[in-house]
């Protein structure tokens, strides 16, 4: 066969939190990593999305961090390396798993033959997963991951390199109008750069307002345009994201946490023909507040855009290594944000995704 999977970890019951190292040992490139999340209800209140129990998802070797994101960020980032919505299912069951499945890519598409991990260039990689089931249901009683590897096997590549993707900076958006100045990296080529704005009761581009990149001091101004604007433009060039919810309503409207953080449309139905679920007038992003006509079960479709409330900058043509922000010429490059005037106590972080070369 050209290509195979591999398991890089059994399916693997953790402990309520810490954190989980896995030894890269694959001899061969590999493409991507999928990782599948399952964590069983054991109450019937919501505090966060799914992907919240997963804070850190990293790939090292010794000291060089190979990559390095929260799981919201993995998610988000995998949709716009993909353009597709990763398989995800939200329940308040108690006693029902949760499920969430992700990818990183190391290439372009999987099976890049020009980019792929060659294990073979460092001397002990290893996944740390930093997890705590309880940031999603305060009363979980059990989670799980399995690690699936898709490895070169007969065709062999020969890659330049690899796609290398860290968070640079993570802070609380201020004022309204006010700035936060970032410092972005200069060591390797940029293909993306992701914005993560995210508020409980708002939209990303109510979090951070405008987005503006200086290189050496203002000789440059490459990117100065508004959040909104960059999101009609994004959100015309990917399909919805697609999600199912599934669980007991009440009466009384209650929060579900969904993936989409923006024009999140929830649509389905009540188990059973004399019931009926509603959707809290105006919640376009995530939670979403949801109720019955009485004590019913429901099982609804969810579509939107911005998964996790991130938005990316794509440089040059994503297909072609080439074309992307070669920065390693720069002196300086600095991101400058405005905060929102609605979101003013959002989180706010800074990540990319860059072409690291052997």
């Amino acid at each position: 066969m050209n290509y195979r999977q591999t398991q890089i970890l059994a399916q693997k019951t953790l402990g309520a939190s810490g954190v989980e190292v896995i030894d890269l040992d694959v001899q061969d490139p590999i493409s991507a990593i999928l990782f599948e999340y399952r964590n069983t209800r054991g109450g019937i209140a919501d505090i966060e999305h799914l992907m919240a129990c997963l804070t850190k998802v990293e790939l090292v070797d010794g000291a060089d961090v190979l990559f390095s994101l929260s799981g919201k960020q993995m998610q988000a980032l995998d949709y716009y390396d993909a353009f597709h919505s990763s398989y995800t299912f939200n329940t308040w069951g108690i006693g029902i798993q949760e499920l969430a499945g992700f990818t990183y890519h190391f290439g372009r598409k999987l099976w890049d033959p020009r980019l792929a991990l060659d294990t073979k260039r460092f001397r002990n990689p290893q996944l740390k997963i930093t997890h705590n089931r309880l940031l999603k249901d305060v009363a979980s009683s059990a989670h799980e991951i399995k690690i699936i590897g898709y490895v070169f096997d007969e065709k062999m590549p020969a890659p330049e390199g690899f796609l290398m993707s860290k968070e640079i900076k993570a802070f609380t958006s201020g004022a309204a109008d006010s700035f936060e100045y970032t410092d972005l990296p200069l060591d390797h080529p940029i293909r993306k750069l992701l914005i993560y704005a995210y508020d409980d009761a708002y939209a990303p581009h109510q979090v951070v307002k405008e987005i503006r990149l200086s290189e050496n001091n203002d000789r440059k101004v490459p990117v100065d345009e508004g959040l909104s604007t960059i999101m009609k433009a994004v959100n015309s060039l990917y399909p919805r994201w697609s999600e199912t919810l599934y669980g007991p309503l009440t009466a009384v409207v209650a929060d579900h946490y969904i993936t989409p953080g923006f024009d999140a449309v929830v649509s389905g139905g009540a188990e059973g023909v004399a019931g009926y679920v509603g959707v809290e007038a105006g919640a376009l992003h995530s939670p979403v507040g949801m109720y019955g006509n009485g004590n019913l079960t429901y099982r609804c479709q969810v579509s939107g855009f911005q998964p996790h409330s991130v938005v990316p900058v794509d440089f040059g043509d994503q297909q072609d290594p080439s074309d992307w922000y070669d920065v390693t010429k720069l002196g300086n490059l600095k991101a400058r944000t405005k905060a929102g005037t609605a979101g003013t106590a959002g989180a706010v972080a800074l990540f990319a995704q860059q072409f690291r070369r052997y």
